[in-house]
């Protein structure tokens, strides 16, 4: 796949890069302390950078006074803030700003608004979902990253019919109790009770599959990162007078993983081109979105795996930074589903849609 970096792009891969460069993980506590998460929130500086500086504002649409370039340069700066292990939810925010009104996007390309979202599930593990009355809405939902620091929730919820639909909620007008996922992020289980809703869109199909997507972009960049680290330590690291990475078992392990890293890479820029070439609802988007995130969560897997095993010793030790892209790539590849629960979607969407009719 050759498929052209307009300058927009670029110029957002350039200055994220300079952004993320100087974060330091390790002035967060390491999520092998405790049990108890790392932080109440989100990292607030962080995110003024980035509106600051003009990224958030890169993505949103020109309408709105943004760059306007959209998913691409969405994907674009979440493969950086995966590598960083940005602790901002960025995946949620783009997830909502890509369906509900415009009138509150403004907002965001500032900074002043934070928005986060209950998609961390996979439809087929939720047993009660949300209701929706009217504009009230009822019922828990859970795993929702930074649910103190945010300021919207986007949550699916059936309305009396059974349709399901997106909500925008203020989360001041949820009841919140703490959960505390593998990289020591906050999460929360959100209870509402006759909570009003501030607007209501059908796109939940989009925002799942959206979800997907920019969570593949996550890992992408997480597993390159690793991969990154492993290959400096592996040419550094001294063993029997040679560099490991002159040993055959490590450089054909290595060079497995960085297979992994382009695929999953070919894969999601795929499904970024297929949504714009075809819409997010074809069965040829949808397609290479499944595809995309089966790869992104098994190809993190393996490049994780196999950077700590390359690291010996140092691979688990707490005090290198390692062992943090492990627990982030584990969080992420089940983010709103497995890579089997995936490889079941894509297999429903081949039956339905054979992939000789969409040629």
């Amino acid at each position: 796949m050759d498929q052209p970096v307009d300058d927009a792009l670029e110029a957002i891969g350039e200055l994220s890069s300079e952004v993320f460069k100087d974060l330091d993980i390790e002035t967060t506590r390491s999520p092998a302390y405790s049990n108890e998460a790392v932080s109440d929130e989100h990292d607030r500086r962080l995110w003024r950078i980035l509106a600051d500086t003009g990224l958030l504002a890169a993505v949103l649409p020109a309408s709105v006074g943004g760059g306007g370039t959209g998913l691409p340069g969405m994907v674009r700066l979440l493969s950086d803030a995966g590598a960083a292990l940005a602790r901002l939810p960025l995946v949620e925010t783009f997830v909502a700003v890509s369906v509900i009104d415009e009138k509150h996007l403004p907002a965001v390309l500032s900074g002043e608004l934070v928005i986060t979202a209950a998609l961390a599930e996979h439809p087929s593990t939720i047993t009660a979902p949300l209701r929706l009355t009217g504009q009230r809405l009822n019922g828990i939902t859970q795993l929702v990253p930074y649910p103190l620091s945010s300021d919207l929730v986007l949550v699916p919820a059936l309305r009396e019919d059974d349709t399901e639909v997106l909500a925008l909620v203020s989360l001041s007008t949820a009841r919140v109790g703490d959960q505390v996922t593998t990289t020591g992020e906050p999460l929360g289980v959100l209870e509402f009770i006759d909570a009003e809703v501030m607007e209501l869109c059908d796109a939940v199909g989009e925002a799942r599959a959206l979800a997907a997507l920019f969570s593949s972009a996550t890992l992408c960049g997480i597993a390159a990162r690793a991969l990154a680290m492993t290959a400096e330590y592996v040419g550094g690291r001294v063993q029997f007078g040679h560099p490991l990475a002159t040993f055959q078992g490590v450089a054909l392990s290595a060079a497995d993983r960085y297979i992994d890293s382009r695929a999953m890479q070919a894969a999601l820029w795929d499904a970024v081109y297929a949504i714009a070439e075809n819409g997010i609802s074809s069965p040829r988007a949808r397609y290479a979105i499944a595809t995309a995130r089966v790869w992104a969560a098994d190809g993190a897997r393996r490049v994780v795996g196999s950077a700590q095993h390359l690291h010996g010793g140092f691979g688990v030790d707490v005090t290198y930074p390692l062992h943090r892209y492990h627990a982030w790539a584990r969080y992420w590849e089940l983010y709103g589903g497995s890579a089997e629960a995936w490889s079941g979607d894509l297999g429903e969407l081949i039956a339905a849609h054979p992939i000789e009719e969409d040629q």
